[in-house]
């Protein structure tokens, strides 16, 4: 099993935001990743701004640093030009015209099973007991588990303990996305503009109207919508 659950996260990764690659998730397996313009390099960058060699990030025991192998000082970390940074969760690369966030914080944890930690913030917005059905998302957790939510009339799913579905993955922004209860009974999907991006059966999703049987895939969680029938 800790075989299974190594294969889905890496002790780091990044995320590219904006541009052709945006939401790109390149993983840092290595103990020095190579970054440019070249494709000899392991995350190769289309952007004609990037020197062909421009930075590299070595790895030693869990700590991650960032170094300006071209020597400009065009190499940014949060804005600041860097020749040698130590990079933190969360903070903002810039090569050329390309930004990218390091994500490393809790990746080396085994993804938790979501939560529902911050149901309670919804006290008194309880489906309607004598509606004749109830919309409800299904879980499969990396265990081989299944766990279902009960649909509120509005619910947010994120990395934040205060979302209604709690998702532990660095891949998963911190308020990712809201599924509200339309007048007319459907409930419709929305992304807030996350980092990574909101899919439905397989396609990127700003906002949508969910039907029987969709498939909503946040970082590496899949949760399927049904209604239950009374």
């Amino acid at each position: 099993m800790a075989q299974n659950q190594q294969e889905l996260i890496s002790p780091a990764y990044l995320v590219i935001q904006q541009g052709s690659q945006a939401g790109k998730r390149m993983e840092l397996w290595n103990e020095c990743t190579t970054i440019g313009r070249s494709r000899d390099c392991d995350i190769f960058l289309e952007d004609i701004a990037v020197h062909r060699i421009q930075a590299s990030i070595i790895c030693n025991v869990g700590t991650y640093v960032l170094h300006d192998d071209h020597g400009s000082g065009d190499s940014f970390v949060n804005g600041q030009p860097v020749k040698e940074q130590v990079l933190q969760d969360g903070d903002e690369l810039c090569f050329g015209n390309t930004t990218l966030i390091f994500y490393a914080h809790e990746a080396t944890r085994a993804f938790k099973q979501a939560s529902s930690k911050g149901r309670e913030l919804h006290i008194g917005k309880a489906p309607d007991p004598n509606a004749s059905a109830i919309a409800k998302l299904d879980l499969a957790n990396v265990q081989g588990g299944l766990r279902t939510f009960d649909l509120l009339p509005e619910m947010t799913i994120g990395r934040s303990r205060d979302c209604s579905i709690f998702l532990e993955d660095l891949a998963v922004s911190r308020l990712h996305a809201t599924i509200r209860q339309l007048p007319d009974g459907t409930y419709e999907l929305e992304d807030n503009r996350s980092a990574t991006g909101t899919f439905v059966n397989g396609k990127l999703a700003r906002r949508c109207t969910l039907k029987e049987g969709d498939i909503v895939q946040i970082g590496a969680s899949k949760l399927t919508f049904r209604i239950a029938r009374s």
